[in-house]
């Protein structure tokens, strides 16, 4: 018995080889095998190459995401009907993989697409079919997974997948036996369903605040001017007694300017503070010493660049509190870091955001839009999700309407903040008007507060009402709070004679912008190469400007007259210019004799600066078109 044990080992094992080729010989015969993710998509399923190098798929293939199994075998073909009503099963012949979809080909030149994306904190599966006019309607079979389950919600059969819920919108799933095969239905009138994650609707129904009056335009602006009216009188007492502020001094201008007595603020700040060194950039538009001055904004910005860039690098969210942050990164010539927040917004995981930081988001995507298309904005796909925070955020007191964080409490300056994104987002589209009405109904109710001095509490507390989750009011913090002047540039923020940025990069590229208090600047490059700078602000009145990222040129031109640099050109009775080419820098005294005036520089070299003493601000010297080196200064008027 013992000796035919050598043999039947030689027998089993040589039949287990067989068996193994002859697996290996079925696969290699039959196509090779795949599986691959594509976003959640993941597919699988066996392939021959055919004879055109095409990629034939050998049944069964499965297309599966979020607890759903697309599927094509033998017993479950891609059915079609023609527009007779007449049934035809259809072969698949081919499949193709490419970077975002995966599509597969059947015969008469039917095609099925699926795609992965993910916009927030929603999965979204599209399946998308290709009918020629040969057929009206196509049936794909799928079923649901074995992991997941079916949950009534309402009207509708959800697939519970993980700690998700999913649906097709407008494709309703039947309410059968889970293993039960399923069909999609997809026609040439609507050839594409999508499979997304549920979202309960929570928080409020936005379209319904347009029709609080506190909520219209009028109301706003009535609320605005109250302020602005309130916050005037605070600043006189100030400047009275003496309480001077940078930022209450530019406030103060500002307003004087808004209302048509820009110079009659000028005469009324102290002369100790206007020469004082206590000064900086942000009044510098107002009282000049540009060149001191703009060496503290560089420094700032050095420090607020650094900033940004550990907060992006690091994932960290509050780079989106940050005001108007793609104008300034693309001003600021920032293309790296701008490269990095696209990266972070693919990552970004929308449960951590603030409603500030939601809001700042949208500010983004709406910027973005400006230097990208609509397909290639990274911000685009997180619009719905920072609408849905911002809609829990939202809390309606009556016909108030105020944002929290944390459903107790209310930051005042981060409200209205958020109410001007709104305001702005909502005035984008016309599908998002409600939002507006959100933004100023958020503004008025805070204003309300103001009073006649226009002092708003820095923080609120919300009171609970009667409800589960409902509130009745809400409860100043008398311990802090906010000086006018704190609150007017973000109330305010529609006053161009607040000083402020503005960006050029639209008309002359990235990396050129401006600090002004003007009420408009233009620029453009001419035909013959020369750039023209176009100014509003009062006739009779005088400004100051800093334009940034300005090229070398040796010619420049202001009342159509041909200037020279000079370092006192500030104290001249005259508009005047100074050019730092290591900053790119161009500093202008501009004094209107007209109220827009137009400042033009030819592109070139340098021209070396003329000695001091050629003039004198009482006595200014008049030049011809200049063919010399140095040019003289301009004619006092």
């Amino acid at each position: 018995m013992m000796k035919h044990v050598p043999r039947r080992i030689f027998g089993l094992t040589a039949l287990y080889l067989c068996i193994i080729l002859g697996i290996f010989a079925l696969q290699f015969t039959s196509g090779g095998s795949f599986s691959y993710t594509l976003g959640k998509l993941r597919v699988s399923g066996t392939g021959v190459q055919g004879g055109d190098g095409s990629i034939v798929p050998v049944l069964p293939l499965h297309v599966s995401a979020n607890g759903v199994d697309f599927f094509l075998d033998d017993q479950n073909p891609l059915v079609v009907w023609t527009p007779a009503g007449k049934q035809h099963s259809l072969e698949a012949t081919a499949i193709k993989r490419d970077d975002d979809s995966f599509t597969v080909f059947f015969a008469d030149s039917v095609s099925l697409s699926f795609a992965s994306e993910t916009r927030g904190d929603v999965d979204i599966i599209s399946v998308s079919a290709s009918l020629t006019q040969k057929y009206q309607k196509a049936a794909l079979p799928y079923k649901i997974i074995r992991s997941a389950k079916l949950e009534k919600n309402d009207s509708q059969i959800l697939v519970a997948s993980g700690q998700h819920r999913y649906y097709f919108p407008g494709f309703p799933i039947d309410a059968i036996d889970r293993a039960e095969i399923r069909r999609l239905n997809l026609t040439r009138a609507s050839p594409v369903a999508l499979y997304k994650t549920w979202i309960p609707v929570r928080g409020l129904v936005i379209e319904e605040l347009a029709g609080i009056p506190a909520a219209s335009e009028a109301a706003y602006r009535k609320a605005l001017e109250r302020f602005a009216a309130g916050s005037l009188s605070s600043f006189r007492d100030s400047i009275t007694a003496g309480k001077l502020t940078e930022p209450l001094v530019a406030s103060y201008i500002a307003e004087m300017g808004r209302t048509g007595m820009y110079a009659a603020g000028l005469e009324s700040v102290p002369e100790s503070y206007r020469s004082g060194r206590a000064r900086t950039w942000q009044t510098n538009t107002f009282f000049n010493n540009l060149e001191k001055t703009t060496a503290g904004m560089i420094i700032k910005e050095r420090e607020d660049r650094s900033l940004l860039s550990r907060k992006i690098s690091e994932g960290d969210l509050g780079c989106f509190e940050f005001p108007s942050l793609v104008p300034y990164l693309v001003d600021r010539g920032s293309s790296v870091l701008l490269t990095d927040l696209s990266r972070l917004a693919v990552a970004l995981d929308v449960s951590r955001l603030t409603p500030r930081q939601a809001a700042g988001l949208l500010e983004v995507s709406m910027d973005y839009s400006a230097i990208a298309s609509a397909a290639e904005n990274p911000f685009s796909p997180l619009v719905d999700a920072c609408e849905r925070i911002l809609k829990d955020a939202l809390v309606r007191v009556d016909d108030q309407l105020y944002v929290s964080r944390d459903g107790t409490e209310i930051d005042t300056l981060l409200s209205i903040q958020t109410a001007n994104i709104l305001i702005r987002y909502g005035a984008s589209l016309s599908s998002r008007s409600a939002w507006a009405s959100a933004g100023r109904l958020l503004a008025t109710s805070l204003l309300a507060f103001g009073g006649d001095r226009a002092v708003l509490p820095a923080k609120f507390a919300l009171v609970a009402g009667e409800g589960n989750g409902e509130k009745s009011g809400i409860v100043a913090k008398a311990e802090q709070l906010l000086d006018p002047a704190e609150v007017y540039p973000a109330v305010m923020s529609g006053n161009s004679w607040y000083p402020h940025a503005l960006s050029l990069s639209s008309s002359l590229g990235p990396g050129v912008w401006a600090w002004t208090s003007a009420q408009s600047v233009k620029a453009e490059t001419r035909t013959d190469g020369s750039i023209s700078f176009t100014v509003r602000f009062p006739q009779g009145d005088t400004h100051y400007m800093v334009v940034r990222g300005v090229k070398p040129f040796n010619r420049i031109q202001i009342y159509g007259m041909d200037f020279r640099t000079d370092p006192r050109f500030e104290s001249y009775n005259s508009s005047g210019y100074r050019y730092n080419e290591e900053t790119s820098t161009l500093y202008l005294k501009m004094r209107h004799k007209a109220e827009i005036e137009e400042v033009v520089i030819w592109p070139g070299a340098v021209l070396k600066e003329a000695p001091v003493e050629s003039a004198s601000p009482e006595n200014p010297s008049p030049v011809p078109i200049p063919e010399v080196e140095a040019l003289p200064a301009a004619p006092a008027q």
